[in-house]
């Protein structure tokens, strides 16, 4: 699980790495513009279609269904239910896509209601560029899940670094001729090569076998709709808050999509690196674990794996919350991207921050559910969290536009953290899991406490080194780092940090003291 963690963690940082880099060449040659908001807003249908049909969640459904087939040594029978669902699913993916193609102008207006005209035709325009992408996003999660089945991370791995190194390309190429449509046409391209050429390649490697084959009645096929359906029919928050605040930013100023994006951006770097990487990698274990009926044991390992990812993602959320100007600068303040842009997007990504250990609790623990194969409660959950968020997302939009809609979305998935957590824990040891909520507490305290120390020191420092500076935000944001993680692990120490503590005693242990006894001491008395 390690190993595994490891290279998806890997994979995640260095794809938000190349994310940055295109965002970095999107702010560079554009700024924040109506047409940048158009482009991002752009992404909603396909989003939408991609959730539609589960798309998103393949490594969810299909990955248990292929991995019992080889199991059994059934590994034909699995190919023969890939070929069922890859076709099925594939052809109302693309009656989909079609659909969307002729709708695109008439529901952009309904996606974004505050763009003027010109700017919901530039959107549809974008939208009907990036839909074909879907059926190779859909596809490519097919291969990608038949290869986690066999225990092969590489090359999924590898997706998201061609998928971004696709749009950097078409920006750069056609970006400065043709705008957005040069990324967007990126899009099209690295979705093709990442996901779908690539991971083509790699089912083949081994034994593979694809014929077009339409079988409603085929159990492998029936299992993945049944397992599926909650994910396509609920509005869980872990998907709709981004195009929530897409909504209710288009009434805000010119460039709020895109400081928005900006911001959510940044925050899921460490969600992606340490969530949702830790959850891909747990998943297998808690099912196997689940699988045998030993749900003391899977809420053990999920539990220790939520600690350890809290204990670092609460570290990060005050670095981020505190220098969130600095790392807003040092990223994206260059070209047409101005300084009265770096301070709406530091805004949103300051409310952003709070929630980032909560964003990773819900990757981890939501695959507690996956592995007891019930995608009913984390749907129901999200949906639910959602609902009772939504009127958080006006009322603060109307207040605090950017940091409201970015603190609303906090809220929210507060709320659905917390709720799949009390769920999952009374389903499997009950009350005897309470005592654990104080090790979360003391990390949140110690993170707060430590976010002030450094937000205090950094104040002290504005006379000698500025944040509107490029050298000034890099000196700031690595010396600010470094006090806020150094005062949050002395502080979660001296709070008697269960997990903290842990890592004393795995010090000791890694550095035993010497084995010389010295001199001997005398008898006690």
């Amino acid at each position: 699980m390690g190993r595994a963690a490891a290279l998806m963690m890997a994979s995640v940082f260095l794809s938000r790495v190349l994310g940055y880099a295109r965002d970095a060449v999107i702010a560079y040659q554009h700024g924040a513009t109506p047409e940048t908001d158009a482009y991002f807003a752009a992404f909603t249908v396909p989003d939408f279609l991609n959730h539609l049909l589960a798309g998103g969640a393949l490594s969810i459904t299909f990955i248990p269904i292929f991995s019992r087939f080889l199991a059994e040594g059934k590994e034909e029978e699995g190919f023969r239910a890939f070929s069922t669902i890859a076709t099925v699913m594939g052809a109302a993916l693309v009656f989909f896509i079609v659909l969307g193609e002729f709708l695109a102008g008439r529901v952009i207006p309904f996606i974004a209601p505050g763009f003027t005209p010109a700017q919901a035709a530039v959107a549809a325009r974008l939208t009907r560029i990036v839909l074909p992408s879907q059926i190779f996003f859909y596809i490519g999660g097919l291969l990608m899940a038949i290869q986690y089945a066999r225990k092969q991370f590489l090359l999924p791995a590898l997706a998201p670094l061609v998928y971004n190194a696709g749009i950097i390309a078409g920006g750069l190429l056609a970006g400065r001729e043709h705008g957005m449509k040069g990324f967007a046409w990126g899009v099209v391209g690295g979705a093709f090569l990442g996901n779908f050429a690539l991971q083509l390649y790699g089912v083949r490697r081994g034994r593979f076998a694809y014929r077009p084959r339409i079988d409603f009645a085929d159990p492998a096929l029936r299992e993945f709709i049944r397992l599926s359906i909650p994910i396509m029919l609920g509005f869980s928050l872990v998907v709709v808050d981004e195009w929530t605040t897409r909504v209710f930013g288009s009434f805000l100023l010119v460039g709020a999509i895109t400081w928005l994006n900006n911001a959510r951006r940044l925050m899921m770097v460490p969600v992606g690196i340490f969530g949702y990487a830790s959850g891909v990698a747990s998943y297998p274990f808690l099912a196997e674990l689940a699988a045998h009926g030993k749900m003391e044991e899977m809420w053990d390992k999920l539990s220790l794996t939520l600690r350890w990812v809290f204990l670092v993602s609460a570290g990060v959320a005050a670095v981020v919350f505190v220098l969130s100007r600095e790392a807003v600068l040092l990223v994206f303040q260059r070209g047409a991207f101005r300084i009265d842009d770096t301070l709406h997007t530091a805004s949103a990504l300051s409310a952003f921050a709070v929630g980032i250990p909560f964003w990773c609790a819900q990757a981890i623990v939501s695959r507690g559910f996956f592995a007891m194969k019930d995608t009913w409660t984390p749907t129901l959950a999200g949906t639910g969290a959602w609902v009772v968020a939504l009127p958080a997302y006006y009322l603060l939009q109307q207040s605090y536009g950017v940091f409201g809609l970015a603190l609303a979305s906090t809220i929210g998935i507060f709320v659905y953290a917390g709720t799949l957590y009390g769920i999952l824990m009374f389903r499997t040891v009950g009350r005897k899991g309470i005592p654990e909520l104080a090790e979360y507490g003391k990390m949140a305290l110690a993170a707060v406490l430590a976010g002030t120390a450094g937000g205090y020191g950094l104040s002290a420092a504005a006379r000698f080194l500025s944040w509107e500076t490029l050298w000034g935000s890099l000196a700031r944001f690595l010396a600010g780092a470094a006090l806020i993680f150094a005062a949050y692990f002395l502080i979660a120490f001296l709070g008697r940090s269960r997990t903290v503590r842990m890592i004393r005693r795995r010090e000791d242990l890694l550095h035993p003291p010497s084995s010389d006894p010295g001199p001997p001491r005398p008898p006690r008395p």
